[in-house]
């Protein structure tokens, strides 16, 4: 079909429609939480606890643009939003790749590389999950008895994480990857600089969604100081198991589960399970609202960038990753054969 079609029918309005029904669905899915959320609680509570967890998902695009611009293709704010965040509605439907998908494809219109998108996708989940188990360790001692004999073994993650996000054994495992599914290897790699920075503001992404947890906390009568730690800790550790669970959308249950073992020491069962479905219920209003505004940012398919011609040999033609940002050092040049 090639892009004919877009010339029709405006990108913005097939995005806005895609966005609408995904949201019609993710909150159909929660709106028990989010009737209780109201019924609940205060509405100052919910309104704080909203904007942490959109001040967050402002912090988690700066993560995100970091990685891809680390990938060798930096992307300006407005396109980089309306990507990611379109995108992150994907989480909602059955599976764990369709956010991924959705990246490629709207990254595409940017003349983003797939093999980077794609390269990207999993470097920041990486980096999500490996963040959140590094605050969840740190604050392990605060989550309580239970928490500690159910979750043990999440220690265990951790050398295995930082091994993972090692720049150089990422690279082999990504070229590998990258063969299976034919498609060139990397031509710009990951460095220490920039995973260390995408750390960095995946570890505030968490502190800003456990603070939205507290928030909630204190909002149905619990300890401020006790609850602190236990709502950052357990929001962490519980979004980050949630997150590398295959086929659960959005860590559906598992997130939720852990949350209520960790919020176990400073509420009842029946307030920390009510918690822990306001905070699902507040992050998918966030979700949708994001999203919406992002949607609306996005150009019409006449404005897209028209790929360049592949015929004569010029700057044009060398590989997006290069052309977009320098590689940091040397060439790279995957060990196996090509794909």
């Amino acid at each position: 079909m090639g892009r004919g079609w877009t010339k029709a029918v405006p990108l913005k309005a097939v995005v806005v429609a895609v966005v609408v029904l995904v949201a019609a669905y993710a909150i159909h899915r929660n709106w028990n939480a989010l009737v209780r959320g109201f019924e609940e609680l205060p509405l100052w509570v919910l309104g704080v606890a909203l904007l942490l967890t959109v001040l967050a998902q402002g912090v988690a695009l700066l993560m995100w643009r970091v990685v891809l611009a680390d990938l060798g293709s930096p992307l300006p704010l407005v396109p980089a939003a309306r990507i990611f965040y379109v995108s992150q509605l994907g989480k909602y439907l059955p599976g764990s790749v369709w956010t991924i998908v959705g990246q490629m494809e709207l990254a595409r219109a940017e003349r983003v590389p797939r093999r980077t998108s794609l390269t990207q996708g999993v470097l920041v989940l990486a980096i999500a999950v490996g963040a959140g188990v590094m605050v969840s360790v740190l604050l392990m001692p605060f989550l309580g008895q239970e928490t500690f004999a159910r979750y043990w073994w999440a220690v265990l993650l951790l050398p295995l994480i930082l091994v993972a996000l090692h720049p150089p054994v990422f690279a082999k495992v990504a070229d590998t990857g990258l063969r299976l599914v034919r498609r060139e290897p990397l031509e710009v790699l990951p460095t220490w600089r920039g995973i260390g920075t995408a750390l960095a503001l995946q570890g505030v992404v968490w502190l800003l969604l456990g603070l939205q947890i507290w928030v909630v906390v204190v909002g149905l009568g619990g300890d401020p100081l006790p609850s602190l730690l236990a709502s950052v800790g357990g929001y962490a550790l519980g979004f980050s198991l949630g997150m590398a669970a295959i086929g659960l959308p959005a860590g559906a249950g598992l997130r939720e589960a852990v949350l209520v073992v960790a919020l176990s020491g400073v509420l009842s069962p029946g307030l920390a399970l009510l918690v822990a479905l306001l905070a699902r219920g507040i992050a998918v209003l966030a979700d949708v609202v994001v999203a919406l505004v992002a949607a609306f940012l996005t150009r019409r398919a006449g404005d897209l960038p028209t790929p360049a011609p592949t015929s004569a040999p010029s700057p044009a033609n060398e590989p997006l990753g290069r052309r977009l940002c320098p590689p940091h050092g040397p060439p790279h040049h995957s060990s196996g054969p090509p794909a």
